[in-house]
């Protein structure tokens, strides 16, 4: 049976756009009392009087989740304002698309400083409060929930999207040994993965590469909506115990099928990849060496 979310408190992390943004409202239509974290203060405030407009509490707190006190401050100012924290949201992250190659160690390190480490921080800053506050009347055995937003490329590598991809695997497993590790403590962990999301993800990418034009190209051209996701989180809020949350079965079946056979993920994902070279110029294969003259290239004539 699922539980009330009437007055639960709820923090997210990355809530000033997408899935954070849309997972917000869903869940103050729900009934539930909000904290929203994110760099852009102003987008927050903007959120939270449409909040308040759906007669629910809801706080603005500029944070960053690459800085372990600006998320320790976050809990402190969400426990202090609202008297507890029943559910936590790590949504904050961003996409690069870069081949994994060329990915310098520069960008590598910083996506994980915020996709994978901002995660870790902020359950770390959470998890003191869940541990020791007093379970509510109608879960008495449940302390508190844990949501991780990875991604369906959690389960397979897509091709220019490495550094992302790695990312949202190592969510996946830390969520994983997270959940096993918690349970007995009556702490619920989920994980969401969602497959490409019309949010402002993409745009934001394409300001971090240098083919914006071919960011969107996906091996598959399913899309969802931000609603739809918020949607399935929220009723995973409302079934503390559900482990997983991927809003689009068919890629959870797509997933589970690359596991199985290895073969089939590899043979897509190639061919995809000849997809892209033939989209943009910029990856198209360097020519290769003409053992006529030596090995040094095609003959050229001036």
């Amino acid at each position: 049976m699922p539980i009330s979310l009437t007055d639960r408190v709820l923090v997210i992390t990355g809530a000033s756009a997408g899935i954070g943004r849309a997972t917000a409202l869903q869940a103050a239509r729900s009934g539930m009392n909000l904290v929203l974290a994110a760099r852009r203060h102003d987008k927050l405030v903007d959120l939270t009087r449409q909040i308040e407009g759906l007669g629910r509490r809801a706080l603005a707190v500029a944070c960053d989740v690459d800085q372990e006190s600006s998320i320790i401050q976050l809990m402190a100012t969400a426990l202090r304002s609202l008297g507890r924290i029943d559910i936590v949201f790590a949504n904050a992250g961003y996409g690069l698309y870069r081949a994994a190659a060329e990915t310098t160690d520069a960008e590598m390190r910083a996506i994980f400083e915020t996709n994978y480490f901002g995660t870790v921080r902020t359950v770390q800053a959470a998890l003191p409060i869940l541990r020791r506050q007093t379970p509510r009347a109608d879960t008495p055995s449940l302390h508190g929930q844990i949501i991780i937003c990875s991604s369906a490329a959690s389960e397979v590598g897509v091709p220019m999207y490495a550094a992302y991809a790695a990312t949202k695997a190592a969510q996946d497993a830390y969520a994983c040994a997270l959940r096993a590790e918690l349970a007995e403590e009556g702490i619920a962990v989920t994980s969401v993965h969602p497959v490409p999301t019309t949010t402002e993800f993409f745009d934001v990418m394409k300001g971090r590469t240098d083919h914006p034009e071919a960011v969107q190209h996906s091996p598959t051209p399913v899309t969802q909506s931000a609603e739809h996701v918020a949607r399935c989180i929220v009723r995973a809020m409302a079934h503390p115990r559900t482990p997983e949350v991927w809003p689009h079965l068919p890629s959870r079946l797509g997933a589970g099928l690359a596991t199985a056979f290895p073969r089939l993920p590899a043979w897509a994902l190639r061919k995809h990849m000849r997809r892209l070279r033939r989209l943009d110029p910029h990856l198209r294969l360097p020519a290769r060496p003409d053992p006529s003259n030596g090995g040094l290239g095609p003959e050229t004539t001036s």
